[in-house]
């Protein structure tokens, strides 16, 4: 599958449960002790802890099969929007959702999880083309494992 890495990131003020949000991370990565967890202080002095996930070629792949098939889909229509020139795939995901055990994509105006996917391109290759070979790889794994309607049944 054309991946490099897959990355997500959010970040959480005091009021946050950030072990609800890493269990929650761990569960759509469906691995575990792979977060990072940085403390630190916001502009005006309050806590809050970065949380962050860098996933491999093969976690990645998974990660993406575990979206659901109305995300993937969304994803291969705005392809084109979401990819940068340096062929990465950007979206996010609510947070707030992600803690029910819901994926969906996130909106201004409430908390995300920035996902950012490094797409594998070779000379020749079109960026366009390599992702959209992803997320229809992934699209048929997550059809396979029975995905496509709602996400993997595991419990936070």
């Amino acid at each position: 599958m054309p991946i490099h890495s897959l990355s997500c990131s959010t970040t959480a003020s005091g009021l946050h449960d950030v072990d609800l949000i890493t269990k929650s991370l761990e569960w759509l990565c469906d691995k575990k002790d792979i977060v990072y967890l940085e403390k630190s202080t916001s502009f005006f002095g309050s806590p809050i802890t970065l949380i962050k996930v860098k996933l491999t070629r093969s976690q990645s792949r998974l990660t993406f099969s575990r979206l659901g098939g109305d995300l993937l889909n969304l994803l291969i229509n705005e392809k084109n929007e979401r990819l940068d020139d340096e062929n990465r795939l950007h979206f996010r995901l609510s947070q707030n959702e992600l803690v029910k055990g819901k994926i969906v994509l996130g909106n201004n105006n409430e908390d995300i999880i920035k996902m950012v996917a490094k797409i594998e391109v070779y000379p020749g290759e079109k960026p366009q083309d390599v992702l959209l070979k992803l997320l229809n790889e992934s699209l048929e794994r997550c059809s396979r494992r029975g995905w496509l309607d709602s996400p993997p049944s595991t419990i936070i």
